[in-house]
């Protein structure tokens, strides 16, 4: 007897053909068999999915789930849209390594994502793994090491690592790497990640590629330096040897980005492909994304560390400076365009979660640079770990990534929940509904994507990019992380006026043979497994 049967679906098996009627047995888990199976197979917990799609777990090529996996272990928000691997670490930020230096700025970001323990129990990436490994999580995790925290537990500042400090942040990614890590990832937008240099870079990366590991990067630039940005990332990836990921790469709408910038960014990438470096991207489902508050800030307000950056933003001669120097990141800012920035929420200020800085603005009667670094000020050391939300992208460039075959479907966001502390820290719902949002929004209402292509570019394009070989196909053999989701009924639910609610249509979702949605509620199981580099 078959441990699961899901019986008589449409199958989209992850490859991008036609779905076809069939059946989906689940032994010790793994897929036994796809296809008719006919009566006679019989299991312990049958799933009756007539009318309904069966598909292998989505695999999201850029989540920040680690952020808020420890307060949030069965991955609430993403595993009811059927997300059963997210590829975490990104833009240069891990919650490992971790020393003296920079315990402090790790406990910080761990206490602003609702983990309630004093001290990081963990120094290296290795143990990082194995206290996750006890508490037990539902999605299927796969890791990189983050330059960020490296730079930050070396003791890092500016440029020019000590020759000391160089062969320590080399020692942790040998240690990361040995430990099952991907790769090594960089966010160069932010600190204290933007003051490295090229150099830098090549000499960590050429450490992961001695394990065969990937560089994935949010790269230096995506305005007017876009291009230059893209050129740094393929020299670091070929001097690396390693496979290479760039993290969302797209162009924020009014931002100075050259003529045809992301046209021109991509036929780089699509020219170093075909020289032989085994290179994609990713992007997001909606014209709103994840952003940084601190980020638009000059490189010196962070450079003598948090405690001074705080005093800082009390200063009124510097932040008169900070008004005229923040011009980077989300460069729309600098332009006035504050309606386009929603604050997220902070302990300070929770009455103002959800609302653009034009409407923070209007209701404490100040101008809105003032509102802004004064809520900067007000988190004290904690000012980094503040989230914003910004209307980045118009449709149709979402449309032209979304559909572009270099181009895996991810969201750029971590898993939350509808109550309590997570549930406050992201009032948008990007972090409810982005993976549905793909097939109801780009799929079902505005054709740009056939249903099996966008499955495809959900599940087998990024498994494969990431060296996640039995995952992201319905197939013998391969790990049973499936979803059964009624096509009809797929709802997003969650919108800016009711941002907090979860995704409605998919009914079921088993990561590892094992069921953790079932009619839609989840069942509480923590089967997941970190999926270790091979």
């Amino acid at each position: 007897m078959l441990d699961v049967l899901i019986r008589k679906g449409w199958i989209a098996d992850g490859t991008g053909s036609p779905p076809f009627l069939g059946d989906v047995a689940i032994q010790d888990g793994k897929i036994a068999d796809v296809g008719r199976l006919g009566a006679a197979a019989t299991a312990e917990h049958v799933i009756e999915a007539a009318g309904k799609f069966v598909c292998p777990g989505f695999v999201d090529p850029h989540s920040h789930s680690d952020f808020s996996i420890l307060a949030n272990p069965t991955a609430e928000s993403t595993i009811r849209q059927g997300v059963t691997t997210e590829v975490v670490g990104n833009c240069g930020w891990s919650y490992a390594p971790v020393t003296p230096a920079s315990e402090p700025v790790i406990r910080s970001r761990l206490h602003t994502f609702g983990f309630d323990k004093p001290t990081v129990p963990w120094s290296t990436f290795g143990e990082h793994l194995e206290f996750l490994s006890d508490v037990g999580h539902t999605p299927n995790l796969a890791w990189f090491v983050g330059h960020n925290a490296m730079r930050l537990a070396a003791g890092v500042s500016g440029s020019r690592p000590s020759a000391e400090q160089m062969a320590t942040m080399e020692g942790f990614v040998h240690e990361a790497m040995q430990a099952g890590a991907l790769g090594i990832s960089t966010g160069l937008e932010f600190n204290p990640g933007r003051e490295a240099t090229s150099e830098e870079l090549m000499r960590l990366n050429a450490v992961a590629g001695q394990y065969d590991g990937i560089y994935a990067s949010h790269i230096r630039n995506r305005d007017s330096g876009l291009l230059e940005a893209i050129d740094e990332f393929l020299a670091v990836a070929r001097a690396g040897s390693t496979r290479a990921e760039i993290s969302h790469l797209n162009v924020r709408h009014n931002t100075n980005a050259p003529e045809r910038g992301w046209e021109r960014a991509v036929e780089k990438m699509a020219a170093s492909r075909e020289r032989g470096l085994d290179v994609l991207a990713d992007t997001t489902p909606f014209r709103e994304g994840l952003g940084q508050m601190a980020g638009i800030l000059p490189p010196w307000v962070a450079a003598d560390g948090p405690e001074a950056a705080a005093a800082k933003l009390r200063d009124p001669a510097l932040r008169a400076r900070m008004r005229n120097e923040s011009d980077r990141y989300w460069r729309f800012i600098h332009k006035g365009e504050w309606e386009r920035v929603y604050f997220q929420a902070t302990p300070q200020h929770p009455e103002l979660g959800g609302l653009n800085f034009r409407q923070i603005s209007e209701r404490l009667g100040k101008d809105p640079w003032d509102c802004y670094l004064d809520i900067l000020a007000d988190a004290g050391t904690d000012y980094e770990a503040i989230l914003t939300v910004g209307t980045l992208f118009t449709d149709e460039h979402l449309a032209e990534m979304i559909s572009h075959p270099l181009f895996c479907l991810g969201v750029d966001t971590f898993t939350v929940q509808d109550t309590g502390p997570l549930s406050d820290i992201m009032r948008h719902p990007l972090g409810f509904a982005g993976h549905v949002h793909y097939l109801t929004h780009h799929v079902r209402e505005r054709g740009t994507l056939h249903l099996e292509e966008a499955i495809r570019k959900m599940t087998s394009m990024p498994a494969a990019h990431f060296g996640l070989w039995d995952r992201g196909l319905l197939r013998t053999g391969y790990s049973a992380d499936v979803v059964v989701f009624d096509y009809d009924e797929l709802d997003d639910v969650s919108t800016t006026e009711n941002p907090t609610a979860y995704a409605r249509g998919v009914e079921h979702v088993l990561v590892n043979g094992v069921v953790v949605v079932d009619g839609a509620e989840h069942t509480g199981a923590r089967p997941g497994r970190h999926l270790l580099r091979r």
